[in-house]
């Protein structure tokens, strides 16, 4: 591992060297944003007990700390990337780090759960700034070098899996030994190295051309996401035809239909719908939703069958799921994947080994040893570890450099919603008695494979 991810280092500082821009210093400050935004994914559910006793919440105030970071989040992506490209990437990031900062204090501060859910959207924001931005300034240091530039995103991604997986564990650590509040004060710091480094040593973006702002797509976006993600979440709980998810959903369609509309008729859009020509960012997009409602319904899938069904403990559901780490290493694999063969490659291989991973689990049940269903574990963290650093590369490559952050939003905003839909799917087919939870996520592990090799054809044919 050190003698690759050496020789991977030296080749970006060499590439830095080649173009005279800083691919690496580049790569340094974007992570410290994309840190604290997968940070706050992760950490914050293991202080949830402590918070509810400390500001007396419900279950409901709870699962509202989570959801308001998500629909802020998914939410603001799309206008996030659209100010990117019209004002500049850099200076975007900058006031997201500086956002996500005050809100983390907000939070840590927070006197009552009202206030705590505030400050949580007022990250999501934030983190929505961050997210599309990043992989901008990272795809304009790389100037145009598709090879560099999923290398890059390899080790952006690599960086992010490590916090997410350390997330658990650094939140339980300074819950117990600090209190719930301290994993708030941890981002400050970080924020701060953020943006004296981006301030620092990153140049600005190309902007595209200013016209007239586009309020309306704007204001259509925002409504169309935030329903579209709250439907969903709601779906899971309440039930798909509930008539408040149903109508969550029938607001979203209106929304896109009058978002179209608009973006068709406004001489400066939000969004140029002629970027959708491209059939590799089209398809790019598709095979983004289709990899995240997998992976993270999947994920979900397995912490509740190896704690209902098998009978672990957390900590030992904890440890089941250790080898999903791996994912860190499949990231910094898949730069070297696209220089030997192409960018597709990787994506395509991904997409087959997740399938694989997935059709191993058919028939798992209670008593099925863990053994058995390690390599699948194993399989799956490598498909999606050398899949999403070469998808995310190419969605930047298909559009004009003026474009990437727009771009980089589309993409991470269809993520979030596949988040969304995985998670409410696949957990509504979890229900019963433990022999039932098997058999529900056997039916998810077997439509997670049909989903791969339909994902796999596309990559096939449109990249």
């Amino acid at each position: 591992m050190s003698a690759a991810g050496s020789t991977s280092l030296a080749e970006l500082a060499s590439a830095d060297e080649r173009r005279g821009t800083g691919i690496g210093w580049t790569l340094a400050a974007t992570s410290f944003g994309f840190v604290v935004v997968q940070l706050d994914v992760t950490i914050v559910n293991v202080a949830m007990p402590q918070i509810g006793r400390d500001l007396g919440a419900g279950v409901t105030g709870l699962q509202w700390i989570v959801d308001a970071y998500t629909l802020a989040f998914a939410a603001l992506l799309l206008t996030a990337g659209s100010f990117a490209d019209r004002f500049g990437s850099r200076r975007v990031f900058s006031a997201g780090l500086v956002l996500f900062g005050l809100a983390s204090l907000a939070c840590a501060v927070a006197p009552s759960i009202g206030v705590l859910i505030a400050a949580r959207a007022a990250q999501g924001i934030g983190a929505a700034l961050i997210l599309p931005t990043s992989l901008s300034l990272l795809s304009h240091a790389c100037a145009g070098d598709a090879v560099a530039r999923t290398r890059a995103i390899g080790w952006w991604s690599a960086i992010g899996g490590v916090v997410s997986a350390a997330g658990p564990v650094l939140g339980g650590a300074l819950t117990t030994g600090l209190g719930w509040r301290s994993i708030f004060f941890v981002n400050l710091p970080i924020c701060a190295l953020g943006l004296w480094a981006v301030r620092r040593y990153v140049a600005e973006t190309v902007r595209s051309a200013a016209g007239r702002l586009d309020v309306g797509g704007q204001l259509l976006a925002i409504v169309a996401l935030f329903f579209l993600t709250h439907a969903v979440i709601e779906g899971g709980v309440l039930g798909w035809t509930d008539w408040t998810v149903l109508a969550g959903f029938a607001v979203a369609a209106l929304a896109v239909a009058a978002f179209v509309r608009n973006e068709s008729r406004v001489p400066a859009p939000m969004i140029p719908l002629g970027i959708f020509r491209s059939k590799a960012f089209s398809a790019a997009i598709v095979l983004g939703v289709l990899m995240n409602i997998t992976f993270y319904g999947s994920i979900f899938v397995l912490s509740l069958y190896f704690q209902h069904s098998k009978g672990y403990t957390p900590t030992q559901t904890g440890l089941a799921l250790l080898p999903f780490t791996v994912i860190m290493l499949a990231n910094l694999a898949s730069g070297r994947l696209a220089k030997r063969f192409s960018p597709r490659t990787p994506v395509i291989a991904g997409f087959l080994l997740s399938a694989l991973a997935f059709a191993l689990l058919h028939g798992v049940d209670a008593a099925t040893p863990y053994l058995r269903i390690l390599p699948s574990l194993l399989l799956l963290a490598i498909g999606a570890g050398i899949g999403t650093p070469a998808l995310t590369s190419l969605v930047i490559g298909s559009v004009a450099s003026s474009l990437s952050a727009t771009a980089s939003a589309i993409f991470g905003a269809a993520r979030q919603v596949g988040s969304a839909i995985g998670v409410a799917l696949f957990g509504a087919l979890l229900v019963g008695l433990p022999v039932q939870v098997a058999a529900g996520a056997v039916f998810a592990f077997d439509l997670s494979a049909f989903l791969r090799l339909a994902g796999a054809l596309i990559a096939v044919l449109c990249l």
